[in-house]
């Protein structure tokens, strides 16, 4: 059986299984499994090559550094005010629909970029990149409280990694075709096809959600609840044991996943002089081992004897900014994709599964508005100190070090116990 039909007969085992079992969480299912597909267009597509675009466009490395941590602190300024403003909405399908489309059009609107003057065109995207964490930010919050209401909690692992194992199936044969297409076709139309691509893909998705049914008793379908001050929103959010340990373990941990982003291409373009094919079969590669390694998953994560060992993905993932450091030909990038493959996976459905099993759901909106403050923080903070350990030591040194200093912020998932508590109790309303 050749990889393709391999991949083809476990999703259609999956989403077999998915349709015996009764009740309109079933159709829910569906249209998120749907739904995927279209955000797979985008991410593996013009979202994946935004950086590497920078770079052609002649960005300065301290400018590409830039590109990824000026919307983090966006993010950080706009994510409580998202919360608050998820939290108070009737229809979530409608705030998640709104705002992606928002966020899309913007990188569609990057196909204008080559159009002028290469003095000014790399500062308009970090400038516009950056505006558009205000929609995302919405989005995040928006999306992810979608999906803590869409399934029981005994059936939400399974909808992540089925969810994840489709994205992975899409971004694997979008993402090589990207890669395959930069290259063949002539700059800049290679790009500003890609960029109106995300457009297409926003559209589909905002369809397809659109047939998502909301349980009418869900948070967001209350009566809009009063304006709460950030004191209470932090009085809420100590108020949970579960989340603090959460929040602590996640805090050092992502510090370290967000030092070596912005080092990437730089390392992978002008270090190893990568192409734009290479560079999209390399993540052709990492994506369809994480497909094998969300189909295994889902599987085991119905036991929760596994369910509680999840956390060594994060420690696996230590490994890739290592051994991307090892690499010095473009082929050998293919070993860190083979780490990214095996353990990205476990590493995604571990966080997400974890911030939605220690949140209550009443007040779901306001920690996921937490926790993406504290995933900006560390993206904000973490690219800062990647690349000014960069310039001490060299890219390559620099990377070798921060997959030192993974393994060890990885431990404190284990230390802290995270992701062993049961699901939060709904939390007291803030007067």
């Amino acid at each position: 059986m050749t990889t393709a039909a391999f991949l083809r007969y476990r999703l259609q085992r999956r989403l077999a299984s998915a349709r015996r079992l009764p009740g309109k969480v079933t159709h829910n299912e569906r249209v998120l499994y749907t739904e995927v597909i279209f955000q797979a267009i985008s991410d593996s597509g013009a979202l994946a090559f935004l950086s590497v675009f920078l770079v052609r466009l002649g960005a300065p490395s301290w400018l590409v550094g830039l590109f990824s941590s000026l919307p983090a602190l966006v993010t950080m300024a706009s994510a409580f005010p998202a919360g608050a403003f998820v939290q108070r909405q009737r229809s979530l399908v409608k705030t998640v629909n709104g705002s992606r489309l928002l966020f899309r059009s913007v990188v569609g609107a990057f196909a204008l970029l080559p159009l002028l003057p290469v003095t000014i065109a790399p500062y308009i995207m970090v400038v516009a990149y950056s505006l558009a964490a205000i929609p995302s930010s919405v989005l995040n919050v928006s999306f992810t409280t979608l999906l803590g209401q869409a399934v029981p909690t005994a059936r939400r692992p399974g909808l992540l990694s089925t969810r994840l194992a489709i994205h992975g199936m899409m971004a694997t044969v979008v993402g090589f075709a990207a890669g395959q297409w930069l290259d063949w076709a002539p700059y800049p139309l290679n790009y500003q096809v890609l960029f109106g691509s995300a457009i297409a893909a926003g559209v589909g998705g905002v369809l397809v959600l659109s047939r998502f049914r909301e349980a009418p008793t869900s948070a967001a379908a209350l009566p809009p609840r009063t304006r709460v001050s950030l004191r209470q929103m932090w009085a809420l959010l100590m108020g949970i044991p579960a989340f603090r340990k959460y929040a602590t373990a996640t805090l050092v941990f992502r510090l370290t996943m967000s030092m070596p982003t912005a080092l990437y291409p730089i390392f992978r373009v002008r270090e190893l002089g990568a192409s734009d094919a290479w560079i999209g079969a390399m993540l052709t590669v990492e994506r369809l081992l994480s497909v094998f390694a969300y189909f295994a998953l889902a599987r085991l994560l119905t036991k929760p004897r596994y369910r509680r060992w999840l956390w060594i993905t994060c420690t696996g993932m230590a490994f890739y900014p290592f051994v991307t450091s090892l690499a010095r030909t473009p082929e050998m990038l293919l070993l860190a994709a083979l780490v990214g493959g095996l353990f990205s996976g476990g590493m995604n459905i571990f966080l997400t599964e974890t911030l939605l099993q220690a949140s209550p759901e009443d007040d779901r909106p306001t920690f996921i508005a937490a926790n993406s403050f504290l995933v900006n923080v560390t993206a904000f903070v973490g690219l800062m100190l990647g690349t000014a350990l960069a310039g001490f030591t060299g890219t390559t040194l620099a990377l070798a070090i921060i997959g030192g200093l993974r393994f060890v912020s990885s431990l404190s998932f284990w230390r802290l116990g995270v992701g062993l508590e049961k699901e939060s109790a709904p939390a007291e309303a803030v007067e």
